[in-house]
């Protein structure tokens, strides 16, 4: 595939790619959608896999803990099946917020990379060049190729730290893909670079103090509404169970049971996770 040849050599052999690239003079909406939103899935796609998993992890050690629990005791054993259907309905997979954290992170790329090529083009003459923003954006966009690979360390929390200062090898991109690109007169380069380079540091600090506030109240409302819901789901399953027992439906006593199942299996993931750690 194109893509995977083009980050290849960009990342191993960034002269030479630039050089290509500046040959082809492609428009911003082909830089676009031939390279930037794909790789900005990247990161997005890996940090809605970690929550995921981290779902089902959770969703399965409980269920094993709890299986655990009833080969020895013999009241867990005759009420497992139930209790495991009450665990699943207390863990259910938190979407949402996955998808809005994946958003973030694929908003923060491409909005980045727009605005700071509408900023770069704008002060074109800063650095005694004419107004392209197809170039200024060309510039930016392929600059951003490292962070974009870099973001595949999203399934993993403990490698997320490292991901920005591997993000970092994208200035020296944009420093060499500078002359090829934006062709500056000669002393004007080093501006060029520099203003570049802060005008995209600045939008990535920026368009997350913007974004994430949002963000923030969306999953809030959505939060709530899942409490809620997973109130409902807990109910009709308290009835299910009820008529499957041939037992009359008590709301008081059934939410003091889902409780001390939650408070039992909150012991013992603490427990698993004491175990991990120390």
């Amino acid at each position: 595939m194109e893509i995977l040849e083009r980050t290849k050599a960009l990342l191993l052999k960034p002269k030479e790619e630039w050089e290509v690239i500046e040959a082809e003079n492609a428009s911003h909406e082909k830089v676009f959608f031939g390279h930037l939103l794909i790789l900005a899935l990247i990161p997005a796609a890996a940090l809605f896999f970690h929550y995921w998993w981290e779902w089902h992890s959770k969703l399965q050690e409980a269920i094993q803990i709890f299986t655990t629990i009833a080969a020895e005791d013999e009241a867990m054993q005759e009420n497992l099946e139930d209790v495991i259907a009450i665990t699943k309905v207390l863990l259910p997979l938190n979407a949402i917020s996955g998808i809005i954290d994946a958003a973030i992170e694929f908003v923060i790329i491409v909005a980045g990379a727009y605005v700071s090529a509408v900023i770069l083009n704008a002060l074109s003459d800063n650095f005694g060049v004419q107004k392209d923003f197809n170039r200024a954006f060309t510039l930016v966009a392929y600059s951003y190729t490292p962070l974009c690979v870099a973001g595949l360390l999203n399934i993993y929390p403990p490698l997320i730290p490292i991901v920005p200062y591997i993000g970092l090898y994208g200035i020296y991109l944009f420093y060499i893909g500078v002359k090829p690109i934006i062709n500056p007169p000669v002393g004007k380069a080093t501006t060029c670079f520099i203003m570049g380079i802060a005008i995209t540091l600045a939008t990535c600090f920026l368009i997350p103090e913007i974004v994430q506030p949002v963000a923030n109240d969306i999953r809030n409302k959505v939060e709530t509404e899942q409490v809620k819901e997973k109130e409902k789901k807990l109910t009709e399953l308290a009835i299910e169970l009820a008529k499957k027992h041939g037992r009359e439906f008590d709301p008081k006593e059934f939410q003091r049971y889902w409780k001390d199942i939650e408070k039992e299996l909150e012991k013992e993931l603490e427990k698993q996770r004491r175990k991990y750690y120390y």
